[in-house]
């Protein structure tokens, strides 16, 4: 019980430094708010502030959890300084009795669940990933390290780093309920909101449409960020309205730092400065009054959260917006084919006809990672709305925040979209109360575990009744952790690799219960150039098999490059060695060779390496003038050039230029043949000397990687020793 006691108190700790640096933010602007406006504007404007005073801390390496509480009681002691402890006694027209009896006993029902569920051991799958790993990694190095081997880690953190300022109290489960706290913030915004526009009941029937979807259920019970940004997003929203009815410009900048928030939480967000710049051209366009005052405001005050993480990734991975825009910021961490495979995996219908997608996402859950609730069917309902002016509004932010959904399928990218649906159908419904109150109530049951087995799909992920013993710990965390997760790898991790070591893995598993450094296979540019020589050792078919001779007369030139001749978007152009003959003699490679390539020219020197497994490929389709060029410093002369590369139509497409005077590019491609190329034997043992030289000295390998059976079955010749398994996963040492 004293760890519930820890997780409780970390959540209730970041509750309320939240929520008191929100008040002291609306205090100094001078925002006159009613009470419930205070609690939820409050809390998420707070939450703004408390991870970005995180993020400073931790920079600062100052990520103690001493450091945390010391600035969490700063924070307080300031705000009862300055009175903003106080609530204002200003508040909105009690509810009726019976929607208020409603709403209590939903809300308190179902967030009693909510709480239980949060409590549990911490596994869900993307928190073990990274939204609690990489907390975790911060408090143990008490500062953010440089990571390059990670792109999640070049994701932005808003949410993470109040996950950090509560991990540090109450370790995993504390973060779960630092995101369940916007769970349960979230219909009290919405009904708040609803009563400042004179429409309670839709404020009640909103409040609960949203807060009972499985969807929100499920994620936000978890340390994963969707419902905070939905939270956030519905209170910039809010901010917005208050200014959009008083003209009063202070609220500006409590919107401008939510929308900076909001990509803070999740580059794709960052379409709330658009959403905010956009309410203000329209509403000072009807007023006929100035807008670059009001939009200065809001675009500073967004700057100020969104700034960290351009500038961390700027300095981190020389690109501002990773782990998208390597094409356009090309850098040695990320391919641009890496950014492309992610987009795909996230935006692919899975298998589904596009007019499958609204039932699959709201009812059955499979291919979608969830379901919002069948209620949510009547979605196109939400549209009548317009009659109404407050419903304008809202649609217009829901059609707003909806574009960065149409390039996803998971139903919980659709949470900030889902909370304007819900006020829009409320808006609707509470013109009929009765239909109003049994559409609750439907909804209420439909997200029951025994009535959702009825409808969704038993693979769509779905909160179901919680394990109290556990949530209590009177179920050992580990035991509970070992059904669930790969617990024990991370502790086979801990006891045989070494504090500095790395291991390479070709799967991601979870990384937030142990303390070892791994490096996945397609999480970085490394990853992937650890994971290929291991996969050729071990097949044939992706190993240098064709050689491309060029043969001429014999010349004098100072540079060769060889050159992509045209567009492609099916194969990868790829070359493992490059070989200069003169009289069937290779010309030794010298220091003054200098080597280029284009794109990804940190790759090149993986072509004059001496080795089969591995190579230089542009690393996206490639493009007419794509090329690889060597530079010899002085004119050489010699009359063959070889190049290696993996059988693949996409080698016919290359051409060879020699530069024979400054500036003067000769085309040698007639005489272009191709010939078996003799491979080296021995390559096992060459890939993992490959690993050894980059630092690796340990694979996690799960049964189902591609080189599993091989590397067991062959361990002598790989040159590597089984040190341990767990469940399906084998440790392996390097020799």
């Amino acid at each position: 019980m004293i760890q519930v006691a820890q997780i409780v108190f970390a959540a209730a700790f970041t509750a309320v430094v939240s929520l008191l640096l929100g008040k002291l933010l609306l205090k100094l602007l001078r925002i006159d708010l009613y009470r419930s406006e205070e609690l939820f504007l409050g809390f998420v404007l707070g939450s703004a502030g408390l991870s970005t005073l995180v993020f400073v801390l931790s920079v600062a390496h100052l990520a103690y959890s001493s450091v945390f509480f010391a600035a969490g009681c700063v924070v307080i002691a300031i705000a009862y300084w300055q009175q903003a402890v106080r609530f204002t006694p200003r508040r909105f027209d009690p509810l009726p009795r019976l929607w208020k009896l409603l709403f209590t006993a939903l809300y308190t029902g179902f967030g009693v669940w909510y709480l239980i569920a949060a409590l549990l051991p911490e596994a869900s799958p993307d928190g073990n990933l990274y939204h609690v790993a990489l907390p975790a990694l911060y408090l143990r190095e008490h500062h953010i390290p440089a990571i390059t081997t990670n792109m999640l880690a070049s994701l932005s953190e808003g949410v993470e780093m109040l996950y950090l300022f509560a991990f540090s109290f109450g370790r995993h489960s504390a973060t779960a309920m630092v995101h369940l706290l916007f769970t349960l913030a979230a219909p009290l915004g919405i009904l708040s909101y609803a009563r400042r526009i004179g429409s309670p009941i839709a404020g009640v029937v909103g409040g609960m449409l949203f807060f009972l979807s499985p969807t929100v259920a499920y994620f936000g019970t978890m340390p994963y960020v969707d419902v905070a940004l939905a939270a956030v997003v519905f209170g910039l929203f809010y901010f917005l309205q208050i200014w959009w009815e008083d003209q009063n410009d202070r609220p500006l900048i409590p919107a401008g730092v939510l929308a900076g928030f909001a990509y803070g939480i999740k580059l794709t967000a960052g379409i709330s400065v658009v959403y905010a710049l956009g309410a203000i051209v329209v509403r000072r366009w009807r007023t006929r009054g100035p807008f670059m005052r009001p939009a200065l405001l809001v675009t500073v005050s967004a700057l100020v959260l969104i700034a960290p993480w351009v500038i961390k990734n700027t300095i981190v991975m020389h690109n501002p917006v990773a782990p998208f825009g390597n094409r356009i910021f090309s850098n040695p961490y990320l391919y641009p084919y890496m950014e492309t495979v992610y987009a795909n995996v996230m935006g692919s219908l899975r298998g589904m006809k596009p007019w499958e997608w609204p039932y699959e996402v709201t009812t059955r859950g499979t291919r979608t990672q969830g379901f919002l609730g069948p209620l949510f069917l009547l979605s196109p309902l939400a549209l009548l709305a317009l009659w109404i002016p407050a419903g304008r509004r809202v649609l217009a932010a829901l059609a707003i925040f909806a574009l960065p959904c149409l390039a996803v399928v998971d139903a919980r990218f659709f949470l900030p979209v889902l909370m304007f649906i819900s006020v829009a159908l409320a808006m609707l419904l509470s013109r009929w109360r009765i239909v109003a109150a049994a559409v609750v109530l439907l909804h209420a049951a439909a997200a029951l575990p025994p009535v959702m087995v009825k409808y969704a799909h038993r693979s769509g992920p779905r909160l179901t009744w919680p394990e109290w013993r556990a949530a209590l710990r009177l179920t050992p965390e580990s035991a509970y952790l070992e059904t669930r997760l790969d617990y024990g790898l991370g502790q086979l991790l801990d006891q045989n690799v070494g504090p500095r070591e790395r291991v390479f893995a070709f799967q991601a598993f979870q990384q937030a219960y142990h303390s070892r450094q791994l490096i996945v296979e397609w999480q970085s540019a490394q990853g992937i150039r650890l994971g290929e020589p291991l996969r050729a050792a071990a097949n044939n078919s992706l190993l240098p098999g064709d050689r491309h001779q060029f043969a001429f007369p014999a010349l004098t030139a100072r540079r060769v490059r060889l050159v992509q001749v045209v567009q492609t978007a099916q194969d990868d152009w790829n070359i493992a060695e490059v070989r200069i003959l003169e009289n069937g003699v290779e010309l030794p490679r010298a220091p003054q060779w200098r080597l280029r390539a284009s794109p990804n020219p940190w790759d090149v020197q993986l072509a004059f390496d001496n080795s089969p497994l591995t190579f230089w490929a542009p690393r996206r389709h490639p493009a007419p003038g794509d090329f690889l060029e060597v530079d010899f410093g002085k004119p050489l002369r010699f009359d063959q050039v070889f190049v290696d590369c993996q059988r693949s139509d996409a080698a016919f497409r290359m051409s060879c230029q020699l530069e024979t005077d400054p500036g003067k590019w000769r085309i040698m491609d007639s005489t272009h043949e191709i010939f078996p190329n003799a491979v080296p034997p021995r390559l096992r043992r060459a890939a993992i000397e490959n690993m050894e030289r980059q630092g690796i000295r340990w694979l996690a390998i799960h049964d189902l990687d591609p080189v599993a059976r091989d590397l067991l079955m062959r361990q002598a010749q790989w040159g590597i020793q089984l040190v341990g398994t767990s469940g399906r996963y084998h440790l392996y040492k390097l020799l």
